[in-house]
């Protein structure tokens, strides 16, 4: 009776995989392909806050990039012309979107009512210690 569920067993198993449909993207050439964080230019040109997106925090890019308890999850390259308070609900937004729940700054350069960053999205399983 044991050899018959453990027979059972695996043919259910078996039929389940077989059922399975595996997808295997190709393979990039190395001279060519970008670091799979990265993304395009985003250009922002409204912001209001999302709900929940006050519990996405900002936090210095060298703490989030060295935390254990602290995965980089994006890096998105920002243009806006909006002002400070609204390019950082912005930010928050989309960081909560991708499922981040911190974010870094670096690159920040304001010029001719322009403001340009690059931000870096983190999903913290803890933010003690940031």
């Amino acid at each position: 009776m044991t050899n018959f569920k453990t027979l059972s067993l695996l043919t259910f198993l078996l039929l389940s995989l077989i059922g399975c449909q595996v997808t295997i993207p190709p393979a990039q050439d190395s001279s060519t392909s970008n670091n799979s964080t990265n993304a395009k230019t985003l250009t922002i040109l409204d912001a209001k806050a999302l709900k929940g997106s006050e519990k996405v925090s900002v936090h210095a890019y060298a703490y989030t990039r060295g935390s254990d308890m602290c995965s980089r999850t994006i890096a998105l390259e920002f243009a806006s012309e909006l002002p400070y308070t609204q390019t950082l609900i912005a930010l928050r937004n989309r960081a909560l979107v991708t499922g981040a729940n911190a974010l870094s700054i670096t690159g920040w350069n304001e010029k001719d009512n322009m403001t340009t960053l690059t931000a870096h999205f983190f999903d913290c399983h803890s933010k003690r210690g940031l």
